[in-house]
C-alpha cells in the first residue's frame, strides 16, 4: 500500500499540477504560504472526503474558477488504482475510484488511510470534548464501514428527534426515536471504548518512550451510561427518566454525542494542566498509536502527514519521530530542507513556490 502520484487542478493555488512521492519519505519544502499543506490538505481529503481546514468546500476552489479536480495514484495489492474527486459550486463532491463514480463520499473511507500530525493537532488535547469524539469517529469510520454506516444513523436519528423536541411539548414520536437512539448509541459507544483501551496501551507505551520513562498517560472514556454490556439498557433507562428534561431544553441531552474522552498524564487532566511541550508528546503519541491501530485493523499502512511540525519539537521528540517513519511511507512539509537528519536515499525532496512545483 502506497501512495504514487497527486494531481491538483484548481485547488486552493494551484492552477494544474503533479507530484510524485516516493515510497519512503518525501519532503515538501518552500517558504511560508506557498502551498505546502494544500498538499497535506488534497491528500487527507482522499482519506477521510473532508478537509481539516474547513468546512467549506467552496474555499477548495482557487480563486476566481468554479470547481476543482484532484486525483490521487496508489498501489495496493501490487496494483496501481486512482481516486478522483471532483467538485463544481453548488453541487456535491462527486467521487471516482479506477474510474468509476461512487454513490456516497463515504465510500472512499479505508482505501488509502492516512494519519495527520499537525500544529491542529493540539486541539485533540487542549480542545472541546467534540475534538476528541472527532479524532476517535475519524479512526472508526477507516476501520470500519459498520461503524460508518451507525455514526451516519445516528447522526439522523439526533436530528429528527430534535425536531421534535424544538417543539417543547410531548410526542409519542419521541419515544420511537430513543429506542432506535440507544440501539445505535449503544453499539457506537461500545466501539468507541474498545478503540479508547487499545490507544490508551499503544500511548503507555510510546510516552514512556518519549519521556525516557518519566511521564504516565491513561485514557478515559467519560459516558452518562452503564459499563461494557449494559449500554443499550442504561441509555434506555437513562433517556426514560429525563425525557421531561429534554422536552423543557428542547434538545437531546443524552447519547455517545455528549461522551468525552479525556487524556490524562501523571493523572492529571491533559486539557488543563500539562505544559505545551507536553501536550505535543501526546499529540504525537496519539497519532502513533492511530496509525498502529489502523495499521492492524485493516492489514494497510497508512499514509504518515506530517504538515510543519518538525519545527515544533525538541530534539528528543523529533528522534523518535526519525525512527518511527524511516521504514513508513510519509509527506513532510518543512520551510527548512535541512533540519532533517535522515539520509538522502530514504528522502525525495519537492520544492514548492507559489503553488508550483520548482523544477530543480
Amino acid at each position: 500500500m502506497g501512495i504514487k502520484r497527486i494531481r491538483l487542478k484548481n485547488f486552493r493555488n494551484y492552477i494544474d499540477e503533479e507530484i510524485n512521492f516516493s515510497d519512503n519519505i518525501t519532503l515538501i519544502y518552500g517558504e511560508n504560504a506557498q502551498g505546502k499543506t494544500n498538499i497535506i490538505e488534497a491528500l487527507y481529503l482522499f482519506s477521510t472526503g473532508k478537509s481539516h481546514r474547513t468546512g467549506n468546500t467552496n474555499e477548495l476552489i482557487r480563486y476566481g474558477e468554479t470547481f476543482f479536480d484532484i486525483l490521487l495514484e496508489f498501489e495496493d495489492n501490487n496494483y496501481l488504482q486512482s481516486m478522483e474527486i471532483k467538485y463544481e459550486k453548488g453541487d456535491r463532491k462527486k467521487l471516482f475510484i479506477n474510474d468509476v463514480k461512487k454513490e456516497k463520499m463515504s465510500d472512499l473511507l479505508g482505501v488509502v488511510p492516512s494519519v495527520l500530525f499537525s500544529p491542529e493537532s493540539l486541539s485533540c488535547i487542549k480542545g472541546s470534548p467534540g475534538e476528541r469524539r472527532k479524532v476517535i469517529d475519524i479512526v472508526l469510520c477507516q476501520i470500519s464501514k459498520k461503524y460508518l454506516f451507525n455514526l451516519q444513523k445516528y447522526s439522523k436519528i439526533v436530528k429528527n428527534k430534535n425536531v421534535l423536541l424544538k417543539k417543547k411539548q410531548y410526542n409519542s414520536q419521541i419515544d420511537v426515536w430513543n429506542e432506535s437512539l440507544a440501539k445505535t448509541g449503544a453499539d457506537i459507544i461500545r466501539e468507541r471504548r474498545r478503540l479508547v483501551s487499545s490507544l490508551e496501551k499503544r500511548m503507555k507505551r510510546i510516552m514512556l518512550g518519549i519521556s525516557e520513562g518519566t511521564e504516565d498517560v491513561s485514557l478515559r472514556y467519560r459516558t452518562s451510561i452503564g459499563e461494557d454490556g449494559e449500554e443499550y439498557r442504561s441509555l434506555m433507562d437513562i433517556l426514560a427518566k429525563n425525557k421531561e428534561k429534554e422536552i423543557e431544553h428542547g434538545i437531546c441531552l443524552y447519547g455517545p454525542h455528549r461522551d468525552e474522552i479525556e487524556i490524562l498524564l501523571n493523572s492529571k487532566n491533559s486539557r488543563y494542566y500539562c505544559s505545551q511541550g507536553q501536550q505535543r508528546s501526546l499529540a504525537l503519541a496519539l497519532n502513533i498509536a492511530v496509525m498502529e491501530e489502523i495499521e492492524e485493523k485493516t492489514r494497510k499502512t497508512p499514509v504518515l502527514l506530517l504538515d510543519d511540525v518538525m519545527s515544533e519539537l525538541d530534539e528528543n521528540r523529533r528522534n523518535y519521530l526519525y525512527d518511527l517513519i524511516k521504514d513508513k511511507q510519509a509527506v513532510i512539509t518543512s520551510t527548512d530542507k535541512t533540519q532533517f537528519r535522515i539520509s538522502d536515499d530514504k528522502v525525495s525532496y519537492v520544492k514548492i513556490r507559489n503553488g508550483t512545483v520548482v523544477r530543480i
